[in-house]
């Protein structure tokens, strides 16, 4: 995969309609990304995701911490049939807002402020993006229960207007379905940082027994970035 800079990474995007794979973590996506961008955090259950929710038919351009990164991602994307990456952004969003592009973000927050604002008057969406087997053994009240994949087509039962927080069991899952969100035009939508896990350490629920099982990279084989 090549090496783009800024600018050829955005000509590139535009003219071959290519999708944008961020595959750092939540909390970095959050606070900058190329607008539009997928993000599937390379710390999480990467390839199955990519796999499940990624066009296998479009050119795909990678945002990661570096070029080691990027090169390990194409070997993991080829496993689950998606072998158009074409290329990374060389100096990552640093050199991005460095070449005055635009980015978006999305609010990371705490399990203490989710607490609050559910305790609050003032209208929210609440989307709890894990599958419904974590749902039922435990859910904030209010909350929606749309898993992430689902998050591709249109939901007219969520509110553009309002702010919309979604969760999932550390934070992962959640940051692609905020992604998926800001894609179908949802404004401020906010990341539950550290999900329902850090939501149970904070004392506002009860463990959930199925948000313990091996999701993430070690069950992969691979060691956490």
């Amino acid at each position: 995969i090549k090496a783009m800079a800024p600018l050829e990474f955005k000509s590139f995007m535009d003219e071959q309609n290519a999708l944008v794979l961020d595959i750092r973590n939540f909390e970095a996506f959050g606070g900058a990304h190329i607008p539009g961008s997928y993000s599937i955090d390379f710390g999480g259950n990467f390839a199955t995701f990519a796999g499940w929710i990624l066009p296998p038919d479009k050119p795909v351009l990678l945002v990661a911490r570096d070029g080691q990164q990027a090169a390990e991602a194409v070997t993991w994307l080829r496993r689950v049939g998606l072998d158009q990456v074409f290329g990374y952004l060389e100096g990552g969003v640093y050199a991005w807002v460095m070449a005055g592009l635009e980015t978006g973000s999305v609010c990371q927050v705490s399990p203490k402020t989710l607490y609050e604002m559910t305790q609050g008057d003032e209208a929210i969406n609440i989307v709890d993006v894990r599958a419904s087997t974590e749902f039922a053994a435990y859910h904030i009240e209010g909350a929606v229960n749309i898993p992430v994949q689902d998050l591709r087509k249109p939901h007219p039962e969520l509110d553009p207007s309002l702010p919309t927080i979604t969760l999932c069991g550390s934070g992962h899952r959640s940051s692609l379905g905020s992604s998926l969100l800001k894609q179908k035009g949802f404004p401020n939508v906010i990341n539950l940082a550290g999900g329902i896990t850090g939501y149970t350490a904070a004392g506002f629920a009860p463990q959930c027994p199925v948000c313990k099982l091996p999701h993430g990279p070690k069950f992969l084989g691979r060691d956490e970035d």
